[in-house]
């Protein structure tokens, strides 16, 4: 290829990246973002099992004044809980994945009993504090229960959380569900 060829092609390619990173860079943050549980399992008999139950995606970005919503995507695995948490109390290890102190704190103040299948006394947590709506989603023990378990079952949060934070956040059913949410 003659060197007057690669030329324009480099020029193509600069030209086009940089149409693309000023659409990138001038997009607006989604106003709701939708987190979803979704599930597959394998196995190799006498070696492992793999339970793929997880979020969506590992990051997530939505506008301050938008709306996450939380779908129970799966249905097999029962409930889960969206649930926030400061970075450094996010389980990162094998003994701290069932065994979490701000988990078992906030798993408490849902009024979950672990012993029954009977749902929690309050479906939701502001800071940390049980009650029956919403809370805003702004800082770590706000949470809420997708519901029984059904597939599809849903709950909405309002994002009230400054611009350029970031929520940290996890099933407190299935501990290794984590994610982030970056606020723009």
């Amino acid at each position: 290829m003659s060197l007057k060829k690669l030329t324009v092609i480099a020029v193509g390619m600069l030209v086009a990246l940089g149409a693309l990173g000023a659409t990138t860079a001038t997009a607006a943050p989604r106003a709701r973002v939708t987190v979803k549980s979704v599930t597959s399992f394998r196995f190799k008999p006498n070696r492992y099992i793999q339970d793929g139950l997880r979020w969506n995606r590992d990051v997530y970005a939505v506008r301050s004044g938008g709306t996450v919503h939380v779908v129970n995507g799966d249905g097999s695995e029962g409930p889960h809980t969206f649930t926030v948490l400061k970075k450094k109390d996010v389980p990162k290890t094998l003994r701290t994945l069932f065994n979490c102190r701000a988990c078992n704190e906030l798993t408490r103040a849902h009024g979950a009993n672990p012993e029954t299948e009977e749902p929690p006394r309050f479906p939701f947590l502001e800071n940390g504090v049980g009650q029956q709506t919403p809370p805003n989603l702004d800082r770590p023990g706000d949470s809420g229960v997708t519901g029984e378990g059904r597939k599809g079952e849903s709950i909405d949060f309002n994002v009230t959380a400054r611009a350029g934070t970031t929520l940290y956040f996890i099933c407190l059913i299935h501990p290794w569900m984590q994610a982030k949410l970056q606020v723009q």
